[in-house]
Order: C-alpha cells, then sequence, then structure tokens
C-alpha cells in the first residue's frame, strides 16, 4: 500500500519575494487607514514617503490641512505628481528642518531609522504638537534591515517622550502604534478618540 504524499504548494522564489512585497505595501495601507481615525486639524506626516499615506489620512474630514515631510526628492516627488489633494502640502526636509506648528504628528515605521530618535520629540516640542501617534516594529529587526538602527520598544518610546503620556497602545501584524498626548495639556482638551489611560507592559 502507497502512502499519500502530503499536500504541496509548488511556488518558486520570485513568486515568493513578489508576495513579500505586495504584503508589506498591505501592511503600510493598513496601518494608516487605522491611524486616521484619530488624526484631526493639521496633521503632520513626518516620513511621507511617496505619499499614499497622507492621502489616505487627508481623506478624514476632521482634518484641514496634512503637511508631509520626506528626506528623499524622488519620494516627494511622487506625492505631488500620484497623490496631490487640496488639502495635503508636500516638503522636502527632516525632523530637525522642520518649522511651524500643528495639531498632530504621525510618525510611522520612522523612529527606528533615525540616527538620533530624540529629533522627533524635539520636533514635537517645536512645533507645538499635542498629540504623537507613531509606530515601530515590535521584533528585533537591526540584525537583518541595514536600514533600521534601533530595535525600539514601548518603554523607549514613553522615556523618549516625557512630557506626553501614553493612552493607547495597540500591536498590528508585526508592529506597535502607540498614541501620546501632552500632559501639560489644558485640562478641558482630551484626545479625540479612545481616551482611556493604558498600562505600559
Amino acid at each position: 500500500m502507497k502512502k499519500k504524499e502530503m499536500e504541496r504548494i509548488f511556488i518558486d522564489q520570485d513568486n515568493v519575494d513578489h508576495i513579500e512585497e505586495d504584503i508589506i505595501i498591505h501592511r503600510m495601507i493598513e496601518r494608516y487607514m487605522y491611524v486616521r481615525q484619530f488624526v484631526y486639524e493639521h496633521v503632520l506626516d513626518i516620513a511621507c514617503g511617496t505619499g499614499s499615506g497622507s492621502y489616505l489620512m487627508s481623506k478624514n474630514p476632521d482634518v484641514k490641512k496634512i503637511t508631509g515631510v520626506d528626506i528623499s526628492e524622488r519620494a516627494i516627488a511622487n506625492a505631488k505628481q500620484h497623490f496631490k489633494r487640496e488639502n495635503i502640502e508636500y516638503i522636502l526636509g527632516t525632523p530637525e528642518s522642520v518649522q511651524g506648528d500643528f495639531d498632530i504628528l504621525v510618525s510611522l515605521e520612522t523612529i527606528e531609522h533615525l540616527p538620533d530618535p530624540a529629533t522627533l520629540k524635539e520636533m514635537a516640542v517645536r512645533c507645538n504638537i499635542k498629540e504623537v501617534i507613531l509606530s515601530f516594529s515590535r521584533k528585533k529587526t537591526t540584525h537583518y534591515n541595514k536600514y533600521h538602527l534601533w530595535d525600539i520598544t514601548k518603554e523607549d518610546v514613553v522615556r523618549l517622550f516625557q512630557g506626553y503620556e501614553c493612552y493607547r497602545a495597540y500591536n498590528i501584524h508585526d508592529c506597535t502604534i502607540m498614541n501620546l498626548i501632552q500632559t501639560n495639556r489644558s485640562v478641558n482638551m482630551s484626545p479625540r478618540r479612545y481616551f482611556n489611560r493604558v498600562e505600559i507592559e
């Protein structure tokens, strides 16, 4: 009696690489689709890349303007060409160069790329930002991703953003998204969504 072979899926290397890239793109879009429920008024999207995330957030009717900033000239050119809207402005720049006042900062999958992560906090203070939404990988990545300089944890973010309080932390796929709000804000000001305090594990 012959034993039946276990079911196999035959796939080549190119297909695997294509699927992996597709998943990365889908997850990036999903992160922006998730955080856009929290954004409002004037949003600063730092490291906005090619503009798809700024575009998605701009659809929230609570948003008056989005300023997308990125260090890549090519990315900003793509954003201006493919993701332009009346309420979006794309600017070539870095966290150190950003000036002006903003209501909320969105920084997704950026902090681990920065030579000095403290520049995000310095920018938030300089630009009078009341709320911060940031995400980072929740697994070790520095050993295989040459662009990742840090393996960030929730505790790192809490220590870095002294003067802000985390009111929500959420894991989505392989990243963590944290919502923070200024602790010296007006007593009448609350986060727009989910303002119950959370414990940082």
